[in-house]
């Protein structure tokens, strides 16, 4: 069983049953607008992938917090790797 079919999955309008991951609304908002915002990613030993734009990046921790939960949002690995394309970054 590979890691992908360990992580949960969310179905999407675009690209159907996909492993979810998260990502910050400024990263959503870029894909809409077709707008980089830059693509800060990483992914867990669980095989889970999330990313946050420069903005959210350069915010120190406790001030991320502070943005609370609705700053993150669970979208398909499809859009995420979409999301990262736009940015001109290549996942591993």
């Amino acid at each position: 069983m590979t890691i992908e079919n360990q992580v949960p999955s969310v179905t999407c309008g675009t690209h159907g049953k996909q492993p979810q991951t998260f990502v910050c609304v400024h990263i959503i908002e870029s894909v809409k607008e077709g707008e980089a915002k830059g693509f800060w990613w990483s992914r867990s030993e669980d095989g889970i992938w999330d990313a946050i734009c420069n903005d959210c990046n350069a915010l120190s921790q406790e001030a991320f917090d502070a943005l609370g939960a609705d700053n993150i949002k669970t979208i398909c690995l499809g859009c995420f790797e979409d999301a990262a394309a736009l940015n001109e970054i290549e996942l591993d």
